[in-house]
């Protein structure tokens, strides 16, 4: 097996807005209606507000690559508070989606190692993030890592529904 993972570029905006949303349905689309789902798609992968993200220097997306296919991403802000914690400077570790058929070859583990990287470079303190209560997947994966559940927060999908999620932080020692 062949791996790489590489920044993504402006140019494939249209490339990771596809991934977005297919990672994003594979993962959530059994979450909420169908309308909802396709709203939130609608918002936050757009080309619009991907080529925002991707031109904000605070934000990094990655993908990651097996036989020079794209199985997945992450999206990393730093400097970016949590109410949860007192904790600062920290990095909200935003997105980290593989397509369910790399799912098992342990690429979720490789990006991660690469965002807490790029956040300790940056003298992050930790790194926080959002995790769906019935996501127990990713739950055991973030446990595992060693980032440990600090609150609850209701992550909406859209006007009418909301997916209850817990706050998870992992500090990062050595900065």
């Amino acid at each position: 097996m062949h791996l790489q993972i590489l920044p993504f570029c402006l140019a494939e905006v249209e490339t990771l807005a596809q991934l977005s949303r297919k990672t994003f349905i594979e993962s959530h689309g059994h979450s909420a209606a169908e309308k909802d789902i396709q709203a939130y798609a609608d918002l936050n992968f757009s080309l619009k507000k991907l080529e925002a993200d991707l031109q904000d220097p605070r934000i990094f997306f990655h993908k990651v690559l097996v036989n020079d296919q794209i199985a997945g991403y992450s999206k990393l802000i730093l400097n970016e508070a949590n109410s949860h914690t007192s904790v600062t400077p920290l990095a909200k570790f935003e997105r980290l989606y593989l397509l369910k058929e790399f799912y098992g070859l342990g690429l979720g583990e490789k990006l991660l190692e690469l965002n807490v990287e790029i956040a300790r470079s940056h003298k992050q303190n930790g790194l926080w993030l959002y995790v769906w209560t019935e996501n127990i997947r990713g739950l055991r994966f973030y446990q595992k890592s060693n980032f440990k559940s600090i609150g609850k927060y209701n992550f909406k999908i859209s006007e009418q529904h909301s997916n209850p999620n817990f706050v998870m932080l992992k500090i990062l020692s050595g900065n």
